[in-house]
């Protein structure tokens, strides 16, 4: 039973690294997109312990305007004998409730780093970017 993986347990996400530099301002009248773009790394630290690392970083075009991304790793307690009977344990854990509530931290981090900023708030969706 897939509902057994994951323990109870207060899962807390940890701020890991935040990049911004502000490099310069738009032209009047410039076409500007901004693309965020998630790397996610989920590793087994220890029998009981999965590691989930995301970084989010936006892609902005023109690419001289600025630079963010942001790093929040979660360690979520499972059950190792269920957690090895899934038939995929990677895709299980990314698509979990401890990795939604990471992936809403780091979205939230950056609509508040942006806030004051030439181009902000900048607001991410709350789900992988891939």
């Amino acid at each position: 039973m897939s509902e057994n993986v994951i323990k109870p347990h207060l899962v807390k996400p940890m701020l890991e690294k935040v990049v911004y530099e502000k490099i310069s301002l738009p032209q009047a009248n410039a076409m500007i997109n901004i693309k965020p773009e998630d790397v996610i790394d989920i590793r087994k630290v220890t029998e009981e312990i999965v590691k989930v690392t995301l970084v989010r970083s936006l892609v902005i075009s023109p690419a001289n305007l600025m630079k963010l991304a942001v790093s929040m790793s979660i360690d979520i307690p499972v059950d190792s004998i269920e957690f090895m009977k899934l038939p995929d344990p990677k895709e299980y854990i990314k698509t979990s409730a401890p990795v939604r509530i990471l992936i809403s931290y780091v979205s939230s981090i950056i609509t508040t780093l942006s806030m004051n900023t030439i181009l902000g708030p900048i607001v991410t969706p709350p789900n992988l970017q891939e």
